[in-house]
């Protein structure tokens, strides 16, 4: 039984361990799919089961309203072409065009209301 503080480790075939992020556990889940497809489909001649292999597509993180940081391959930027492109890729992963413009429309009226849709909690409140 898992208790809290026990964590998961994936090793790369390398030994390297794969970051805890979506979008390995997503690679993680295509590639366990694709070895149980082979496994069904070749029945008892099945090959060696394939390594996983995680490829890092990069680092985005928003900062503020019009400011965040990306770490793109070689390419590292900020500011609000960074921001930007947050927005975008995070649109792309959706699905469903419905989901898409509902997304967006939210994050256009939050951004000219100056809503917040998240907030930190950084220590107690003053007594």
């Amino acid at each position: 039984m898992f208790g809290i503080g026990d964590l998961a480790l994936v090793l790369e075939e390398n030994g390297k361990p794969v970051p805890g992020v979506s979008p390995a556990a997503m690679q993680m889940a295509r590639h366990v799919a694709r070895i149980i497809g082979d496994e069904l489909d070749l029945g008892a001649g099945r090959a060696p089961r394939p390594p996983f292999r995680y490829w890092d597509r990069g680092t985005m993180a928003t900062i503020g309203r019009t400011a965040a940081v990306a770490w793109i391959g070689k390419f590292k930027f900020s500011g609000l072409m960074a921001w930007l492109a947050w927005l975008f890729v995070h649109l792309i992963f959706l699905i469903g065009f419905r989901n898409k413009l509902a997304v967006l429309l939210q994050w256009t009226y939050s951004y000219f209301a100056y809503k917040r849709s998240a907030r930190i909690i950084t220590g107690f409140p003053p007594d």
